[in-house]
């Protein structure tokens, strides 16, 4: 099938190329839209003709399969536009990096994004997900955001219920996040060393110098997923190339050249032995593509 330009089309890509945990097969096609017009053409010609459509921002949160994706991906990994400023709100497009749009946040005298900086992906995915981090939710900053949904491009104000812990009411397949609007306050002059904090913590206490997909499980109620795990002496055990990160056994890393089948098997192991050890079920956070 011949594709307009505009929606910047790219065949076999490795989508160990455009994953953190730099696993998973060839892409059938990638595309990069130039325009949120594009992005609708995008999913309106991918359901006329039946091809599988599949959405990813920097790929920071996801396990692709070493098959490769048949399909058509929507790469939304770029800004349309730069950030807009009315006072203390920001409207920025979900193609943004989040650690880019925090930092130029604090530096425009604003905070309440400063502990989500190290956040990897975009800020679409940070939407889709309510990203956060050191006490801080996407939940509590946005305010309204533009979706493409069943057809429809139109912004929608946020209500209580839209977003809970590490889901959300405009995630991939439902909707698309085009653009987000943030409320956030006048910096009271600790921002910026909240932010160089935070930043300092996760390299502190993380596995940023191997692939992963960040924290592996999410949080069981009552409990925290990288306790439990080394709790069952799970820290350092590896399958294949993937293995509990030995820094934190919250993230499965890829230690040496892990395939996607590494990684899942070793993702069953650790919640098997958790759940014989602990009586605790740990949930993925991971999404796959």
């Amino acid at each position: 099938m011949e594709l307009p330009k505009s929606f910047g089309a790219e065949r076999n890509i490795a989508l160990s190329d455009l994953t953190s945990f730099r696993v998973g097969g060839p892409a059938c096609v990638v595309l990069h839209p130039r325009s949120y017009d594009a992005i609708a053409d995008i999913v309106s010609t991918a359901r006329r003709y039946s091809v599988p459509l599949a959405l990813l921002g920097k790929g920071t949160n996801v396990l692709a399969s070493d098959r490769g994706y048949d399909g058509w991906i929507i790469r939304f990994d770029t800004p349309l536009h730069d950030p807009v400023y009315r006072g203390t709100n920001v409207t920025v497009c979900c193609g943004m990096s989040m650690t880019v749009l925090a930092r130029e946040t604090v530096r425009k005298g604003l905070m309440s994004m400063e502990c989500l900086c190290g956040i990897p992906g975009t800020v679409g995915g940070a939407c889709a997900m309510n990203a956060g981090a050191y006490g801080s939710e996407i939940k509590q900053i946005l305010k309204r955001i533009r979706i493409l949904k069943d057809g429809t491009d139109e912004w929608v104000d946020v209500k209580d219920g839209d977003l809970g812990y590490r889901k959300s009411a405009f995630s991939f397949p439902d909707a698309i996040a085009l653009e987000a609007e943030f409320a956030l306050k006048e910096d009271d002059g600790t921002a910026m060393e909240t932010l160089l904090r935070c930043v300092e913590k996760r390299k502190e206490k993380q596995p940023l110098d191997v692939p992963s997909a960040g924290s592996t499980f999410k949080r069981p109620e009552g409990h925290y997923a990288g306790a439990l795990i080394e709790q069952c002496g799970l820290k350092g055990f590896s399958i294949g190339g993937a293995q509990v990160s030995p820094k934190h056994a919250g993230f499965i890393v890829n230690a040496n050249g892990a395939t996607e089948a590494d990684i899942s098997a070793l993702i069953e192991h650790v919640q098997r032995v958790v759940k014989e050890q602990t009586g605790v079920t740990l949930e993925p956070e991971v999404k796959r593509i």
